[in-house]
Parts: C-alpha cells; structure tokens; sequence
C-alpha cells in the first residue's frame, strides 16, 4: 500500500480481514502550503456556487472555514464526503462513483455557474478544463504539496516482495516510477508485482511513467481496490 499511513487504514483493514499480508509503503507525502492566503482567500470571499473536493487532504486544508460559505459542497467519493461531514456540512452531491463527467453532471447547470477546485499545487487540471467546456468559472487553487518520498531500507524490502503494488494517485505512480529508475541506474525497472491503480486517471499516469498496469478498479475507493484485487486472484 502506497498512500501515506494516516489515508491507508480502511484499505490495509479490509485486505488483512480477507487474509493478506498488508505493508505500507508510503510513496509520497502531504504538506501544507508555505502561504495558503489565496486558498482562504478564494474560499471566504469567491463567492462561488460550488466547492468540489476531490481529496480529504483538499478538504483538511479548506478546514471548517468551509461551514461559512454558501457555496453548495461536492464530494469526489465516500471518504471525502465523510470528511467534509466531519466538519459539519452535507455534501450536496456525491457521484455514485469516481468519473469527472458524472461528477459535471451532478453540478449542472454549469452555464454561468462559479466554481472553486482546491488541488494538490501538482493535481492534473483536466478536470477543471471539463467543467469550464461546460460553461463554468473555474478557480483552480493550491491548497496542499504532494512530495515524492523516497521510502528507507526495510520498506524497500517489502515494496521488492510485494505481489501487489497499490496506486491512489497519479503522484504515487511518478514515485514509484521513479524509484525504479534510480534502483536500475538508468531505464525504468519494471516492478516484478502487479500494479493496481484505483482509476483510469492514475493508470494513465502509470502508463505514461513507463510503468506497466495490472489491473484498474472500477470504482475508485479503496473498496474498489479490494473488489478488484478479489477478482483477480480468484482468476488467477
């Protein structure tokens, strides 16, 4: 498991119930921003009708400063919803699953309508280029920094013995990859384990980092991953 340790329990918890022998490896790390006065900024006075949250570490960052808008909320997937309830505000919409165009229409109409997306500085941007096809005002702000962690010697143990290795995001594939490259010195080693991303955006930055894809979950949660690691090792 890649992810850091503090977003990896529901899923470790749900593998060893089914048997597996779970370490985590975290392959990057969040931090805060060194001046999140525009993020504030933007979500106090923007005015926007909605704030969409596609992360929990976008919706830490916004903080409870998110139950004095009047925006109206949106949710990627079931654990950012709960962490934006944490704060005491219902979600007004939740897709049933992880896909930007179910996610645009849940927000329609989207003529004319302002939108705040608060990102990782290195988040891709063609979600909000989706929403602003669709006639939105997108302001795409930096509310956290991925980092790139480069894991010590007993976890690099573990990652060269896994028969899994679990993406979540496409900065944990660039890590990856990237540690790769290091351990051979020069073309990416291929990872002897299955690489199994939580989505199609993920894959595609596996893809496009050179890394070889397994398996993609159909749904992008870590119920999803589970589900879909059950299905291939029934297969195989």
């Amino acid at each position: 498991m890649t992810r850091p340790h503090e977003h990896a329990g529901q899923l470790v918890a749900g593998l060893e119930r089914l048997g597996a022998h779970v370490s985590v490896v975290p392959l990057i790390a969040v931090a805060e921003l060194d001046d999140d006065g525009e993020l504030r900024r933007l979500v106090e006075h923007g005015g926007h009708d909605w704030i969409v949250f596609t992360s929990t570490n976008a919706v830490a960052a916004v903080g409870s400063v998110v139950t004095q808008v009047r925006a109206r909320i949106a949710a990627v997937g079931p654990a950012t919803a709960a962490a934006v309830r944490a704060l005491g505000v219902e979600p007004a919409f939740v897709p049933d699953r992880f896909a930007a165009a179910e996610i645009a229409d849940g927000l329609e109409p989207l003529a004319g309508a302002y939108v705040l997306l608060p990102q990782s500085e290195i988040a891709e941007r063609s979600f909000a280029d989706g929403l602003r096809a669709r006639g939105a005002t997108v302001d795409v702000v930096d509310a956290y920094r991925t980092l790139e962690r480069e894991p010590p010697a007993s976890e690099l143990v573990e990652l060269g013995r896994a028969d899994a290795i679990l993406l979540a995001s496409g900065s944990a594939a660039r890590s990856l990859a990237s540690l790769a490259l290091s351990e051979a010195g020069a073309e990416p080693a291929e990872p002897r384990a299955l690489v199994v991303c939580i989505g199609p955006s993920t894959a595609a930055v596996a893809q496009e980092v050179g890394l070889g894809v397994g398996i993609v979950a159909r749904e992008a949660t870590a119920e999803g991953m589970i589900q879909a690691l059950v299905s291939h090792f029934q297969e195989t």
